[in-house]
Order: C-alpha cells, then sequence, then structure tokens
C-alpha cells in the first residue's frame, strides 16, 4: 500500500499517474498532511512506503519515506499555480525520485496519459521537424529515444491516415454486442457469458436495430465514413443473428461512403464459415482473429477456450471466405510467459501473413479478474514487458507491418502502449479517427459511449462529450427510448 500526502490537489491526477506507472496495482491512498496524526497507520508502518508532495509558490517539495525516515528527496523551483508552466517540470521531478526509489526507468519517462503521440502531432502541425521533436521528449519528459522516435513516426502516419475528412460532415459509427463465450482473466468491459444470455439476444438486437435506426435519422445528411462492430465478441451471436444486425445497418445507413466496415470477430473458437459468409455478403472490408497468445497453456490461464490451431484454422476459413484485411490482437505479459513465449507467439502469427496485429501491454484493471486474484497471480506476470514490445516492434517491422496507431490504458504495465501495426494502406482508419477525436462516434449497444465533437468556425475541435449507454444488458432492452433520448440531448446541448 502506499500513502500519497499533499497539501493542495491540484496536481493529484499528475501524482497518481505517475506513481501508478510504477506501481500499478498497488492500493493508493491520499491525504492531506493536517490529517497525517489522526489518520490510522501515522507511523507509517502500514505502508510500503509514503510519498509527500508540498507545493509552495516558491518551490515544491518531495520526498519519499519508509517508516517515518525520508529516502529520497528533491525540490522543484517555480510557482505551482502557474500550470502551464509547472506541470512538466514537476512531474519530471516526480519521475526522477520514484526512479531514484525503484531503480528502474520507464521507457516513456514521465510521459503519462492515453495518447503519447498528442505532443508528436501538435509539434508536427505547427512545423517542426522530426529531430526537433524527437529531442522536446527526451528532454521535457526524458522518454528514451526509441519511444520518442515511435511518437514521431505514428503521428506522421495518423495525419496521412486521417486526411481528408470533415468533422462538419462525415462521422463513424460503433455497434457493441457485449457478449462473449467466456470471461478472460484481464477483461474489464461489459461482456456477458453467451449460453446465460442466449434467450436474450434476439431482444438485444431488437434494440439495438432500434437505436440504429434513430441514429441514421439523427445524422440524415451526413456521411458515414467508418463503421466498427465490437464487443465482446460480435460472432458469439448465430449467423442468423449477425445477419439481422448488419442487415439492419444496411437498411439504415447509405453504405455509399463508407470507407471501412469492421467488425471484430476476436475469439476463433467463435468463427464459423457461415458466419465469415454474412459478413462478406454485408461488405465487411475488415476483421479481427485474436489469438492473444499461441502458447495453449497461457491460453487456458487467461480463460481463453480455443486452440492455437483453432486460430490457424480461424485464419484458413477467412481467408478462403475472401478477407483480404485482418488484424490479429496479441498481449505482452500474460501471466508464466516469458521473452521466448512472445517469439514464439509473434513468429507463428506472422506465418499468417495478417495485414495488421495490435499488440496490447497487459493493463490490471479494477473490475478485472486478474486484478481481485492479483496476489495469486503476481509473481507470474512477467516485469520484461518493454523487451516483449520492443521484439515485437522488431518483428513486425521485418515483416512490413508498419507502427500506425499508439494508445495507453490505466495500469498499464511499465507505463507502456498498445501499438497497432499494419502493412500501408490496411491500417484501421476508425481507430484512429476515434483515438485522435477527428469525427463524431454515434454508438448502439449496451455500455456503448457516443462522442460529440463541438467545433470552432476554422472546424477546430474545441470540446468532446460523452453520451453513456447504460451497460446492463437488461437495462438497455427496458430503456432503450431513453438511450435515444440522451443522444437526441446531447446533440441539443451541443448546438446550442
Amino acid at each position: 500500500m502506499i500513502l500519497l500526502v499533499q497539501n493542495t490537489n491540484e496536481y493529484e491526477i499528475d501524482l497518481r499517474a505517475m506513481i501508478m506507472a510504477f506501481f500499478p496495482v498497488e492500493k493508493l491512498t491520499v491525504i492531506h498532511p493536517k490529517d497525517i496524526l489522526n489518520y490510522r497507520g501515522n507511523n507509517f508502518e502500514d505502508w510500503d512506503f509514503v510519498f509527500t508532495a508540498l507545493f509552495d509558490k516558491e518551490e515544491t517539495k518531495l520526498h519519499i519515506e519508509e517508516q517515518g525516515h525520508v529516502i529520497f528527496s528533491a525540490y522543484t523551483f517555480g510557482d505551482y499555480t502557474d500550470r502551464k508552466r509547472f506541470r512538466n517540470k514537476m512531474k519530471l521531478a516526480v519521475y526522477k525520485v520514484l526512479k531514484e526509489y525503484t531503480g528502474r526507468s520507464l521507457p516513456w519517462g514521465s510521459l503519462t496519459g492515453m495518447r503519447p503521440t498528442k505532443v508528436a502531432t501538435r509539434a508536427l502541425e505547427n512545423g517542426l521537424d522530426d529531430s526537433d521533436i524527437i529531442d522536446y521528449y527526451m528532454r521535457t519528459y526524458e522518454t528514451s529515444e526509441e519511444k520518442a522516435s515511435l511518437a514521431v513516426e505514428v503521428a506522421r502516419r495518423e495525419r496521412r491516415i486521417i486526411s481528408g475528412v470533415n468533422p462538419r460532415r462525415d462521422y463513424c459509427l460503433y455497434v457493441g454486442i457485449p457478449f462473449c463465450p467466456s470471461r478472460c482473466v484481464y477483461c474489464s468491459f461489459a461482456a456477458y457469458p453467451i449460453i446465460e444470455y442466449a434467450g436474450k439476444i434476439d431482444a438485444y438486437i431488437d434494440a439495438v436495430r432500434q437505436e440504429l435506426q434513430n441514429i441514421s435519422l439523427m445524422n440524415n445528411g451526413r456521411r458515414l465514413a467508418a463503421i466498427y462492430v465490437g464487443g465482446g465478441t460480435p460472432t458469439s451471436v448465430s449467423a442468423e443473428q449477425l445477419d439481422r444486425l448488419l442487415t439492419e445497418i444496411d437498411y439504415s445507413f447509405d453504405m455509399e461512403g463508407v470507407e471501412e466496415y469492421t467488425v471484430e470477430a476476436g475469439r476463433p473458437d467463435s468463427i464459423t464459415p457461415e458466419k465469415l459468409a454474412v459478413m462478406k455478403r454485408h461488405g465487411v472490408t475488415r476483421i479481427s482473429i485474436n489469438p492473444q497468445s499461441m502458447n495453449a497453456d497461457t491460453l487456458r490461464k487467461i480463460g481463453r477456450a480455443h486452440s492455437p490451431e483453432m486460430i490457424v484454422h480461424a485464419m484458413k476459413e477467412a481467408r478462403k471466405a475472401g478477407f483480404d484485411n485482418v488484424n490479429m490482437d496479441l498481449i505482452a505479459g500474460l501471466p508464466d510467459e516469458k521473452l521466448g513465449d512472445m517469439a514464439h507467439t509473434l513468429d507463428e502469427v506472422l506465418k499468417l501473413e495478417p495485414e495488421s496485429i495490435t499488440v496490447h501491454s497487459l493493463a490490471i484493471k479494477k473490475k478485472a479478474g486478474l486484478n481481485e486474484k492479483y496476489e495469486d497471480y503476481k509473481a507470474s506476470i512477467n516485469q520484461d514487458v518493454d523487451r516483449m514490445i520492443a521484439l515485437a516492434t522488431a518483428k513486425a517491422k521485418a515483416a512490413g507491418l508498419m507502427p500506425y496507431y499508439l494508445y495507453r490504458q490505466k495500469n498499464i504495465a511499465g507505463n507502456l502502449e498498445n501499438t497497432g501495426f499494419a502493412i500501408p494502406s490496411t491500417e484501421c482508419r476508425y481507430n484512429v479517427l476515434i483515438m485522435e477525436e477527428k469525427l463524431d462516434t454515434f454508438a448502439a449497444g449496451a455500455g456503448a459511449v457516443t462522442r460529440l465533437l463541438s467545433l470552432d468556425d476554422e472546424g477546430k475541435v474545441t470540446r468532446v462529450d460523452r453520451v453513456e449507454n447504460v451497460k446492463n444488458v437488461d437495462e438497455y432492452i427496458n430503456r432503450i427510448e431513453e438511450m435515444i433520448s440522451r443522444k437526441v440531448e446531447g446533440i441539443a446541448a451541443r448546438n446550442m
């Protein structure tokens, strides 16, 4: 357990993010200095360590204590109320103290947040060259040269991928199917066992169809640029149910302008020739077949019901059905996996010649089974994830797959990243558009989140509002009119 003592909450989010980058699953408690004497554990015996940040307009003191003894300390000079000038300097000081305390460096240094490429994107828009941007990452955040170069490389590809979209005219569509054959230990999504909900699937699809019809009306006269059907596992429903859903999309929307249509087939054990034929008939252009690992023991440990052989078979069936843009998801840092296991997975997957792979660093989410049983898994979770990610990058590039998409999640191992690699021209445009917040995304289904962009006169995004659907399947079905009304109200508020 970690105790964070701070005399202002102005930088609490930043302090939390930096501490959790080094200690992703530890419990963190935050208190004010005046509460120390009244707090249980005021002798610091209950805490692995205490991190104190005392902010002042001239200097800020940082120190780490173990059982009341200061182990490391530092000062940051400047007025903490000037957030724009002070924030990065303070985060870097926090990073350096934690680096000294742990003896570990993080590849991204003090840079936290979901979008590490955001700095590079803005710098490119301002006309800076690559070497200046890389130098800025390294000086400001102590980012490694490798990661700084990756950020610039991805930012350049993202700009090309999303060029030509018009945020006033164009929008994206997400459709959520929150059912899975089984629950993975690392999963925190609102996903439900297909066996338990088999009798409710038709009613669920009926509700989604109703929502889709209304989303189409809300966007009358606009161009639908990209569609993403995700989950859960959309192919966990029957071929007939999948056909009914995709038929509604065909019927409700003008498909002529759609440049990309993805269905996240996901689990190899849920993919059949009949479902592949349904997707192909409805014009789906891109699918995912997600192994996560090609090691049979690992698949059993994480709750997957398929084998490596089933992954190979699913890929062969997808090719037979005519799909020429297939993505495969992998996870680095799974329980008991070593660098050699990751190398085996990469080699076996790349033999199948997918057009893209997405390599995730293991993130231990609060609502995932892996977090609830973390002490059971702790010893077997690989801490060498950075080398796994470096290996994945090297092997993907050697196979002609270039990095084009990069983001992070909370509690991600080593403060690392998830990266999409693709053969040029086969990248997932939808992923880039929503990550860079370039278009409205209208979302249908339980737990789906609509994102509405507000624009200034020049068409630049000034605000992004989220309109969330309820996560519970039964509530979603029963309250579908309310889900539709939420979107109508969100659009009205955006237009005021």
